[in-house]
């Protein structure tokens, strides 16, 4: 019988096994469900359709600068001005900024990360919201406080640490406006991508035969009947609903999508997520102007099998 000291050992290694196998599964339902919130939200205010389009925006890219650069910019269509500032050790430096009169001169700012807003967002991992002199009274001073004296300040939460913080507020005009909901809400949607495309890459160099692309798709076929704005813009937000789950399952299955390519058997490699995500799109599109078309369908094919329907193999569903 092995020592107890081998035994806790050969325990804590199979554990670790099992977790390993069952977090990125997890990691990927959570963005499965966040991006189904995302399209719920587009029902119920103008300021969705923006939320959707940054969210869409983030899923386009991988580089970790890349996805703050648009996080950013999604923040700055949900509020009048938008600020991310960078944590490095103890140290919390101005990175990029967006509708400041000098958006530039954030960057020369280092937050005091002792007291107010930025201690109470850093400490609890969560939001705080209150008067922006309480955000730091240094900043508040050089770029002038918002017309309604308050912000927002959002921590980008990456494996339990920050890694950066968000500062919004409605701006320096008394019609400026703060979606807080959906600035939360992106955020923590930015980290989920930051921390699977970090997944990603540990498990090594990325086969370039499954590296995420838009490749325009072709068409012989007859022109279809003209349709109305409206049912335009439901199709048009299906489609990007559509690409957003659709690549979300290339990019967990990146060695699953090449072997299926290869073997022609792309949709038995991949049935669970993809049915997954098929309801996913049903629930939010099968009773709507958007079933006139399978688009859930065509970005499997053309983001899956790159345009070759014969590779998704025996049982797929057309």
């Amino acid at each position: 019988m092995p020592r107890p000291t081998n035994l806790q050992a050969m325990v804590e290694g199979a554990i670790a096994e099992v977790f390993a196998a069952a977090l990125p599964g997890l990691r990927a339902e959570i963005v499965r469900r966040t991006v189904d919130k995302l399209q719920g939200l587009t029902a119920q205010s103008e300021g969705s359709e923006s939320l959707l389009s940054a969210a869409s925006s983030i899923q386009d890219t991988v580089s970790q600068a890349e996805i703050l650069r648009r996080l950013l910019e999604g923040a700055a269509q949900l509020a009048g001005r938008a600020a991310l500032f960078v944590v490095k050790g103890k140290s919390i430096a101005g990175w990029l900024a967006l509708g400041f009169a000098d958006n530039e001169s954030v960057k020369s700012f280092t937050l005091n990360t002792v007291a107010g807003l930025v201690a109470q967002a850093i400490q609890g991992r969560m939001p705080a919201d209150g008067p922006a002199a309480d955000f730091d009274a240094g900043f508040a001073a050089s770029v002038g406080s918002p017309a309604d004296g308050d912000c927002l300040v959002v921590p980008l939460v990456v494996r339990q640490k920050v890694a950066a913080i968000i500062y919004a507020d409605a701006g320096t005009t008394a019609a400026g406006t703060l979606d807080s909901s959906g600035l939360k809400l992106l955020t923590r949607f930015a980290a989920l991508w930051i921390e699977l495309t970090s997944l990603r890459k540990a498990g090594g160099p990325e086969d370039p035969s499954v590296a995420t692309s838009t490749v325009p798709v072709a068409s012989s076929a007859p022109a279809a009947p003209a349709m109305s704005a409206a049912d335009a813009e439901v199709h048009n937000k299906a489609r990007r609903f559509a690409k957003l789950l659709v690549e979300e399952i290339k990019l967990y299955n990146g060695p699953k999508v090449a072997e299926g390519r290869q073997s022609g058997d792309l949709y038995a490699r991949l049935k669970d997520d993809i049915e997954k995500s098929r309801a996913t799109y049903d629930k939010r599109y099968a009773e709507t102007p958007a079933a006139d078309a399978d688009h859930f369908t065509e970005e499997l094919v053309r983001v899956l099998a790159d345009n070759d329907a014969s590779l998704m193999g025996a049982g797929f569903p057309r």
